[in-house]
């Protein structure tokens, strides 16, 4: 035997000794085998053509809302535009005094959660298929964690099953939970319940979260996330499960290697925290059960969304929770992540498609209308950054205009030069920012057009401010050349065009048509009254941050 075959043997024996109890003696398939050299039993019955109900497609449960390749444009504009502002504050690094050197931090803030999350968004949008390949995706559209774990079950006996091992509810992310949780990485100090990035799967992020904390180290944790599957929905192979799951181990926190991000690094055998999991389900909850779907997928080893480096065997266990028991209690007794997960999702127009609800959700949780979205935070903070521009570039026109001090300081001009600049300035910022205050409350509305064209002004104000400082030789200290301007249009078009504005946007819109059109015909808007499912959407809260641009742009 070569020295090879020795090798091979003795990762295999290692591979064997590292095996989990429960994959042992498991079936691997929930068809039947045919035996062999046994006769194939033909059929019973004469055969009958019958066109039976299609799979559900992962494109099927995504529908394109109107408007697409217009956002596409601009979202890409908006790239652009971050871009330029990263070289500007690059420029000035190398063109001024030493002190611009600590204009290096908000270039990295810039580049790293600005420019390239956009720039993977846009260039994942081309290559990473759209369809179910056993990997999570990032906000940015990056591949994302392996689902290394399948759940039959509800929401409700999840909780239970993972509080009974001793693992926490993550907290949604907000400002106050992302704040703790950057302390508490800085600070070494200890946060049970913090918040874990949005990975996406059909479409929609994690339906529940939860986490292990180790040695009280937020830095260093175990932690699992939930995907409730679409109604229909097959794994490959045929199987069905209800929750799809992926469980990683943070051993650290550092930089992202395709965004250079801050986030924790992971280790790089999943196939040791999915074991973990499974074994302390089996451990702490007797009535659970497991089967494994082995080489679900083929073993492998690639990266994260992160740029960790993975390995999985390929292996998929099933954990049965069907049998937990689960106490009855009031959606107020219950943590609001698990009420939300427990509704399912009744929205056909959303991502991700129809998913069914619990039948232990509380009797008295009152799911929120599927017809309506509640608007997302980007919008108000991208129309109240447009009012506030216009406001303030109002005063400052006239300030200039009708007073007598500082006016040669506007842009650098000599005092000769400032009046008639100033006169086209306030014709510029009274017709432009004007329209812009009215396009903001418009679109703030929910009108989708308005916002078209208020980005289509943004985008005019930054070339004429750009061309006008760079015509005008305008120094660093002055308005038209410092980076306020150009920093506010910039941050208008990235909220303005980030999915959660563009979504609510166009199916606000589409939806007032509709209603538009129903009350015309005199029917009743569908959606409401009697109509209504009893189960809404789980809504999830917009944030800044974009995601991914409709997974296809």
């Amino acid at each position: 035997m070569g020295r090879g075959h020795g090798d091979i043997l003795a990762v295999i024996v290692v591979h064997t000794a590292r095996t989990a109890d429960y994959r042992l003696a498991m079936p691997t398939s929930e068809r039947a085998v045919q035996t062999p050299g046994a006769e194939p039993a033909g059929p019973a019955a004469p055969p009958v053509y019958a066109r039976l109900p299609s799979k559900v497609r992962d494109d099927d449960v995504r529908p394109p809302l109107p408007g697409q390749v217009v956002d596409t444009v601009f979202f890409t504009l908006a790239t652009l535009a971050a871009g330029f502002l990263g070289w500007r504050l690059l420029d000035d690094v190398w063109r001024h005094t030493w002190w611009h050197l600590f204009l290096l931090i908000p270039f990295w803030a810039l580049v790293a959660y600005l420019v390239l999350p956009r720039l993977q968004t846009l260039i994942t949008s081309v290559y990473v298929p759209g369809y179910f390949i056993a990997r999570t995706r990032t906000s940015d559209g990056l591949l994302g964690d392996p689902v290394n774990l399948a759940v039959d079950g509800t929401a409700r006996q999840i909780h239970e099953a993972m509080t009974a091992c001793g693992w926490v509810l993550a907290d949604d992310i907000t400002v106050r939970s992302s704040w703790g949780i950057i302390m508490s990485s800085v600070l070494r100090r200890s946060y049970p319940s913090a918040p874990v990035s949005p990975l996406r799967l059909f479409g929609r992020r994690q339906c529940l979260a939860y986490q292990q904390e180790v040695e009280g180290n937020a830095a260093q944790r175990h932690h699992v996330r939930f995907w409730r599957c679409p109604d229909g929905w097959l794994l490959p192979g045929g199987h069905r499960v209800q929750w799809l799951g992926a469980g990683t181990y943070d051993r650290a926190v550092g930089l992202s290697l395709f965004t250079l991000q801050v986030t924790h690094k992971i280790d790089a055998d999943i196939d040791v925290e999915r074991d973990y999991i499974v074994d302390s389900i089996r451990y702490h909850v007797p009535g659970a059960g497991v089967r494994v779907l082995e080489n679900f997928s083929a073993g492998y080893h690639s990266r994260n969304g992160g740029g960790d480096a993975i390995r999985t065997d390929g292996d998929l266990p099933v954990v049965d929770l069907r049998a937990v028991p689960v106490p009855e209690a009031a959606a107020a007794a219950l943590p609001t992540g698990v009420v939300r997960a427990a509704r399912g999702y009744d929205d056909p127009q959303a991502e991700g498609g129809l998913a069914a609800g619990d039948a232990d959700r509380p009797v008295d949780d009152v799911a929120p209308d599927p017809g309506h979205l509640p608007r997302p935070a980007a919008l108000t903070a991208g129309c109240a950054l447009v009012a506030a521009s216009v406001l303030a570039l109002l005063v400052m026109a006239l300030r200039d205009i009708i007073g007598d001090q500082g006016m040669e300081e506007f842009a650098g001009l000599d005092e000769s030069e400032v009046v008639p600049a100033i006169l086209v300035l306030a014709v510029f910022i009274g017709g432009v920012y004007g329209a812009m205050g009215v396009l903001a409350l418009l679109t703030y509305l929910g009108y989708a057009r308005p916002r078209v064209w208020l980005l289509t002004l943004t985008v005019v104000s930054i070339v004429s401010t750009e061309s006008g400082r760079v015509t005008t030789d305008a120094e660093l200290g002055t308005v038209l050349g410092g980076y306020l301007v150009l920093a506010v249009n910039v941050l208008i078009l990235l909220l303005l065009t980030s999915q959660a504005t563009r979504t609510w946007s166009r199916r606000t819109a589409q939806e007032r048509r509709r209603a538009r059109r129903a009350r015309r015909r005199g029917l009743p808007r569908a959606g409401s009254g009697s109509e209504r499912s009893e189960s809404g959407p789980a809504t999830e809260s917009a944030t800044v941050g974009d995601k991914t641009v409709g997974d296809r742009t």
